[in-house]
Parts: structure tokens; C-alpha cells; sequence
């Protein structure tokens, strides 16, 4: 089973059993209440392996924050904001049309329009600094980029971008061109104070999106 369809399933079944204990009586109707179910019920999952290798990371991420922050973790808000960002893009299972270079290149363009700096003519193999003078910036290997993309224009491979601007902001302008990302570091990439992104094929990510704001229950 795919990552999007271990995360769907997990999310899925944890709201719904939430709400069926909450319907028996067994769990009361506030935040309290269901943040401790929620963190029990993410605990006896892991333990007792219910869903796949694909979503451990981010069961036991749960397992963390609820022993350590209890009420105050937000697993449900985490879980609800998870699945509409999830049933959103992929209504049915894990299917989603192709990531295209006409997309990509529409990106750059909003990007460029916005004033930022764009950097996707040079190779970028080694430790390298963009110097901007606080404008931000966006930055993607033009090996990666030719290499990433068929010649019929659709993703093929993970592609990444390195980015210094508001991430809320660029999280939102990624989105209205249908696209996910995936964030591997905040700031410490190949490419000095810039954070580093993925896009995906199929927009199809092997590990958590980054949720935008906006599509925040």
C-alpha cells in the first residue's frame, strides 16, 4: 500500500473510532477527553503493528508529542487537518494526474512576478551561497531539472527546491498550482540559508506533505 493510502487509512480510522466511542458514551464530547483517547489509541496502534512500515514515523511522532504535551499535542487537530489535505488531492485512493513542466515553469513565473530571485540555469553539486541582499530567492539544480522530467513534460522524479522566502507563502502558491511538497530541512541545504522542498511524481510523496494553512479544517 502507498504512503497516501497508510496515512489516509490511519487518520480515517482513528477519527471514526473516536467518534464511535464518543457516540457509546465511553469518551466524553471535549478536547480532554479526545486528546487522550487519541493518544492511547495511537499507542496501542503502534503497538500492536495495526498499519504499515510507510506511517511509523509519524505514529510514533504522536507517540512523542502526546507523552510529552498531552492535551496541548493536537492530535486530532493534526489528524483532521491531515485528511482533508489528503482527501482533497486524492479523492480516490492514491490516483492524481502528472506533475507537469508547464507547471513548474507557471511557478517560476508567479515566483519572478513576486520579485524574487530565481536560479535554475546552473548545476548545483557542492555547497554553494546565493547572494540576494534579502531578496528571496528560489534555486533548482539544472542537471536535477533536465534529468526530473520526460519528454513528454510530466515529473519522473523526486525534484528538489531550494527556497529563503515565507514559507506560508510560498506553501499557498505551490498549492494553486496543484502542487505538495514534501520538506527535507528549514535552512541547512546544499544551498546556504535556503530550505530545501521536494515535488513529487503524481504528487505522490513517500512521506508527509507539508499542510497548508489553508486547507486547515
Amino acid at each position: 500500500m502507498s504512503y497516501i493510502n497508510e496515512i489516509k487509512s490511519v487518520v480515517d480510522t482513528a477519527l471514526a473510532e473516536l467518534e464511535e466511542v464518543k457516540a457509546a458514551g465511553k469518551v466524553q464530547n471535549n478536547p480532554v477527553s479526545e486528546e487522550s483517547f487519541l493518544c492511547r489509541w495511537v499507542a496501542q496502534a503502534v503497538k500492536k503493528q495495526r498499519f504499515g512500515n510507510k506511517v511509523a514515523k509519524d505514529m510514533t511522532m504522536w507517540v512523542q508529542q502526546g507523552r510529552s504535551m498531552g492535551k496541548n499535542a493536537n492530535i486530532k487537530g493534526q489528524m483532521l487537518h491531515i485528511a482533508n489535505v489528503y482527501h482533497h488531492f486524492f479523492p480516490e485512493g492514491d490516483a492524481h494526474a502528472p506533475v507537469t513542466r508547464d507547471v513548474f515553469d507557471s511557478l517560476v513565473n508567479e515566483l519572478e512576478a513576486a520579485d524574487w530571485m530565481i536560479h535554475t540555469e546552473y548545476e548545483i553539486n557542492r555547497k554553494v551561497r546565493v547572494i540576494s541582499d534579502g531578496q528571496h530567492s528560489f534555486a533548482v539544480c539544472s542537471v536535477a531539472l533536465a534529468k526530473c522530467f520526460n519528454d513528454q513534460g510530466e515529473l519522473v522524479k523526486p525534484l528538489s527546491l531550494y527556497v529563503r522566502g515565507p514559507e506560508p507563502w510560498f506553501i499557498e502558491t505551490v498549492l494553486q498550482k496543484g502542487l505538495l511538497l514534501t520538506k527535507v530541512t528549514d535552512y541547512k541545504s546544499i544551498v546556504k540559508y535556503h530550505g530545501e522542498y521536494q515535488i513529487w511524481p503524481n504528487n505522490q510523496a513517500d512521506t508527509l506533505v507539508v499542510l497548508p494553512d489553508s486547507l486547515k479544517p
